[in-house]
């Protein structure tokens, strides 16, 4: 026979079950609504590659090397005539984007068809200095390649911008861990959900207009 305190523990648990469930719901109904692309075009004036923290021998780390690739396949099919490759000095002192650009010329893209951008040091500002860099060049369309749990933060980013856009998600590192595979999830789906709603806390000068859009059911 259960005890009355039994009894409301379980009730409790059951409670915080629930409430538990109701937010995994709503987080996951404001972060998988976000769109990832505002265009239906398929050939772009740029593929944009985020980028992602070098070694600390300077070689190119497991998920730059996936991001670089899937832009190099794009590039090769004749998706865009161009790769920009974005990231500064982050984790350590290798600039994320010379480090992808070295990488890309050992795959056989020519300097020609190499661009970077190496001041930024979140996706905020890599999208910011990009921009820039695009409208330098009169381009106004961007294949962007990232990583599969961060395009729809990307996507929220990238929304701000008068560009045609479409994100494209570079396959996982090979033998990836599956408790960092999780961690990325639950992690981006929390923050992106958070900016979504909120804006992002980092945003400053580099995203000054963020707000709120209801989730397309």
């Amino acid at each position: 026979m259960v005890s009355i305190a039994g009894l409301e523990r379980l009730r409790i648990f059951r409670i915080l079950g629930i409430l538990l469930a109701t937010a995994i719901a709503c987080f996951s109904i404001i972060y998988f609504s976000i769109p990832i692309q505002d265009t239906q075009q398929t050939q772009f004036d740029v593929i944009l590659v985020l980028g992602n923290p070098a070694k600390d021998d300077g070689s190119i780390g497991a998920e730059a090397k996936s991001r670089l690739l899937e832009g190099i396949r794009q590039y090769q099919a004749g998706v865009a005539p161009r790769l920009l490759l974005t990231g500064g000095a982050v984790m350590n002192r290798f600039v994320e984007a010379q480090v992808m650009m070295q990488f890309a010329r050992s795959q056989g893209v020519p300097a020609s068809a190499l661009f970077t951008e190496d001041r930024s040091r979140n996706t905020i500002q890599s999208a910011f200095y990009a921009y820039q860099l695009m409208q330098a060049h009169d381009w106004t369309s961007a294949l962007v390649v990232s990583s599969p749990t961060h395009i729809r933060r990307a996507s929220l980013i990238f929304s701000h911008y008068p560009l045609a856009w479409r994100m494209d998600a570079a396959p996982w590192p090979p033998n990836f861990p599956l408790w960092k595979w999780l961690w990325f999830w639950t992690s981006e789906i929390g923050y992106t959900s958070y900016g979504r709603i909120f804006g992002f806390p980092n945003a400053g000068q580099y995203l000054p207009h963020t707000h709120f859009s209801v989730p397309r059911l």
